[in-house]
This record gives C-alpha cells, structure tokens and sequence, in this order.
C-alpha cells in the first residue's frame, strides 16, 4: 500500500494527474496506514453520474469555481466552531496543492479564513507530495523553519505524535468543543492517538468509477450499463479493447493499477479483511485471490514490462489514459471529476457516415465492480488533516485557522472548487454541492466506503506487500508465497 500517499500506486498514477499535481485523494488505505493518494486537481463538470443500477445522470458543477466561490451557503453560514477574532499573527501553510485547481481552491479558503481572522494572515507554500512532510520532519528536529500549519497524511499522524512532530491539539479542541463529532467517524479516528486530536480532519475522498460513454457505444455497449462485477470488467473488456494494425493497442479497456487504485482497494472490493483483530492480514485468502486478479490483468495486456511501456505513453491532463481515449474506465477518486470539469476533454467519435467529429467525453460514473463472491459495493477514502507542528511559534493563530478551514465554511468552499468530500459531514451537505447529481452519488458511495485501520505499531506495514508486488506480477514468485514472506516481515516488525 502506500505510505499513506508514497502507495506504491502512485507510480501509476502520477501519469493520469498534472504534472504539478499530487496524485490524490486522500488517508492511508483501509487495511494499513498507507500513505493517502494526493488529490487530483479539481471538481467534476461534464460527467455523468451513474448510479449503482447503472442510471445516468448529467448537471452542471455546483462549485464555487463557476460562481465565484466567495459566497457561503445559508446552510454552512454560522455554523462550526466559534472563532477567536482578537489572535492575530501570520502563520505559514503548507501544503502540496500547486495545479491551478486546487492552489486556486486552497487560496480561496485562506481569503475566506482571513476575512473571518482579520489579525492573522496566511502565507501559503505549496511543497512537492511526500517532500512536503521529510521537510517538516527535519525542521522540528532542527527546532526551526517549520510551519505554523501543515497539511498532513492521516493515518501517519500515529507515527507523527510517537515522534513527537505535530502538537497534541486536545487541549485546544476542550475548550473549544471539537469533539469528532462534527466529522465523518473514520476521519477523527485516523486523526486521534489514544483519543487525543495530532490535527484536524480536512477532506477525505471515496473511489468510484468513471467510464467512457462514447467508447462503450463503438464497442456496441450500452453506454447508460457499467460493469458491476469483476467478470463484467473482462467481458466488457472482450469489446472495448481495441488495437492498431501493428498490434499495439489504440484503447484497452481497463487495469485495476490505474487510476487512484491499488490491491488494498481491489482487496476491499473482494471482501478482505485487512486487518484482523488489530493485525495486518497481508496473506489473507481474499488478498492473494485479488492479486491474482490483477496479475490477470497485466497478462492480459502482455505482461508486466509491456503495461509499463504503456504507462509511459500517457501524459498529463488533458492527455492522460482516461481523457485521451487511450482506457476506456478507471477506478479514481470524486476529486478527478473536478480535473474532467477543468478540461473538458474531447474524443474522436466516428458517426454512422464515416466522418469522425471531436466531441466532447461522455463520462459515466459508478460503483467500483465488486467480486461476485463478495458481491455488494465496497470502496476505499484516504484523505488528510491539518495539524501544527512541534515548534510552531504561532500554534494560537494556527489554530484559529485550521478551526476556519475546517468548519463549515472553509470546508464548504473547497469541496466546491475542488470535487473532494469534506470531511466536515455539514460541508459535505452545502446546499451548493446536493443539487448536483453526482455529488449526491458521491455521498452515497461514502456509505459502503471504509477509511484506514490504522496499526499503530506499524502503520506503514502495506510497504512489505509493495514490496512483493512487482514479483508477483512479473511471475517470478507465486502469489500466496509472496505474501507470506510479507506477513512474515509484517510479524517481525510487530514483535520488535
């Protein structure tokens, strides 16, 4: 898995996002504290949304990235946690936010937050994904050049406070009365340690499907008709996959390592259990048969080295494997559907007289496909947190701050600009964002999504199944016995 963000997917991934954007959203992967995708770059426009019984359903964004943004919400307005107007002082943020999306997004909260604060004011710094947090980690140690704020990986914020690089925030969330309950429940588990807050809940994320609507029809699909289950990816896979005259593939139709996806998300959509009593379950029976899965996959197209040639074709949006044509569906977070709205991509689309015409991509969404053994949806949020590292000079003011941009207002405002869910469970209801269609498809998939069992012993234990993946999936070493010898490091590590 990744180290909630450094997942070994990330690979992958860092192909289908900007190259100025971390590949996201969100938290470490359920089964272990992996490192949290980075967000992709936007809000969701032009796609339509698919329900589960695979109905469409296409409207405009509600975002603030179309109004304006500065416009609160009745429903947000006054609601949250009081603020103190008389702490003032300029505190540094940083964060990994630098596509024009969400750098645009984070500064409108900064505006919203100081408006709000008039004695703080907010200098932003958008540092590299993972570098952002080696940085940080080096300043506490050295007692300076840290900032006031930092945008952390949730599930790492156990490792965080055993050594001792974030503030414990419980005295502050006291007396002002942040109790989690103002969160989705899994955000504030993954952002307490022994029932003490190291940061604030920010936003999280639910991975879903996107598909290509006009790909579908030319491959004689119902193009309203995703797949539900795994056998239904191959079957539809049969017909979308479409290839050149020399052989190499013009479209493939699917890979479960595309996307914002990993085996820990495919394990979740197979009913594995990835972690068991408070221990990892690297070779749970449900996580070799998902490997296999997989391994399927890459075999289909041709092998481990030729999916990553592949790879090494997609560029950044809007010519990434989805927006090009080039894979006709990908397993991705809500947040990519804001990177579609920013684009707008368009496709080459043969009509009925032969002529081909540019129009724009039809996005379907839906349900991650789910193993007929398991048989249900199931998914997987990541997502992030604001704390305060050890050493801050300004931790009054910063608080201030992270209460504003993580109550309703703040928090309202980015998911409108940006398609990622709030972890504030009032933000995530903005009147702004319910009248869009697939919002309200997105809150629904939060229901069978789970966030991140976090093992405080070793939170980062998916970096022994990583570590195994690339064997597996060349066919040097069989699954199951792979994934023993990751329990095995697994088992070593917790007995230390």
């Amino acid at each position: 898995m990744k180290s909630s963000r450094r997942a070994w997917w990330w690979r992958f991934t860092a192909f289908l996002t900007l190259g100025s954007m971390i590949l996201a959203a969100c938290g470490s992967s359920g089964g272990s504290a992996t490192t949290t995708a980075a967000p992709a770059a936007g809000t969701s426009s032009s796609a339509g949304t698919s329900s589960s019984a695979g109905t469409s359903a296409t409207a405009p964004v509600a975002a603030s990235a179309a109004s304006g943004g500065a416009t609160q919400s009745s429903a947000a307005a006054g609601a949250g946690p009081k603020l103190n107007t008389n702490v003032s002082g300029t505190i540094d943020l940083w964060h990994f936010w630098s596509s024009p999306l969400r750098r645009t997004a984070i500064r409108r909260v900064i505006s919203i937050c100081q408006a709000k604060l008039p004695g703080i004011k907010v200098n932003e710094t958008p540092k590299p994904f993972g570098d952002i947090w080696t940085a940080n980690i080096a300043a506490v140690a050295a007692g300076s050049g840290m900032p006031d704020v930092i945008v952390e990986d949730r599930p790492q914020l156990v490792q965080r406070a055993k050594d001792n690089i974030d503030t414990n925030l419980a005295d502050y969330a006291t007396r002002d009365g942040i109790d989690g309950s103002q969160f989705w429940p899994f955000t504030w588990k993954e952002a307490t340690v022994d029932g003490k807050p190291y940061g604030i809940p920010y936003e999280t994320d639910v991975r879903v499907l996107y598909w290509n609507k006009q790909a579908f029809k030319e491959a004689g699909l119902d193009p309203e008709k995703p797949p539900k289950t795994w056998d239904e990816l191959s079957s539809y896979a049969d017909k979308l996959d479409k290839k050149n005259p020399d052989g190499s593939y013009a479209r493939i139709a699917f890979h479960p390592d595309l996307g914002n996806a990993g085996w820990n998300v495919w394990s979740r959509t197979n009913g594995a259990e990835l972690v068991k009593d408070g221990k990892p379950a690297a070779n749970d029976p449900k996580v070799v048969e998902t490997f296999d899965w997989i391994k399927k996959w890459y075999d289909r197209y041709g092998g481990y080295a030729a999916v990553q040639k592949l790879i090494s074709t997609f560029g950044a949006p809007p010519n990434d494997a989805f927006m090009s044509g080039k894979v006709a569906m990908i397993l991705d977070i809500n947040g990519y559907s804001s990177v579609l709205n920013f684009y707008n991509p368009k496709v080459a689309v043969q009509g009925a007289d032969g002529k081909t015409t540019q129009q724009a991509l039809d996005v379907g969404i839906s349900d991650p496909p789910y193993s007929a053994s398991y048989g249900k949806p199931a998914s997987w949020s990541g997502g992030f947190a604001l704390a305060i590292p050890r050493g801050s000079k300004h931790a009054d003011a910063a608080w201030e701050f992270i209460k504003c941009a993580s109550g309703p207002d703040g928090a309202a405002s980015w998911s409108r600009d940006t398609s990622s869910m709030s972890a504030n469970i009032t933000a995530s209801k903005d009147p702004a964002l319910m009248g869009d269609p697939r919002w309200q498809f997105f809150l629904k998939a939060m229901d069978y999504s789970q966030g991140t069992t976090v093992v405080p012993k070793y939170a980062n234990w998916g970096q022994e199944v990583d570590k195994q993946r690339e064997a597996i999936y060349k066919g040097q070493t069989p699954t199951k016995a792979a994934l023993d010898q990751a329990q095995q490091r697994i088992d070593a590590q917790l007995a230390k």
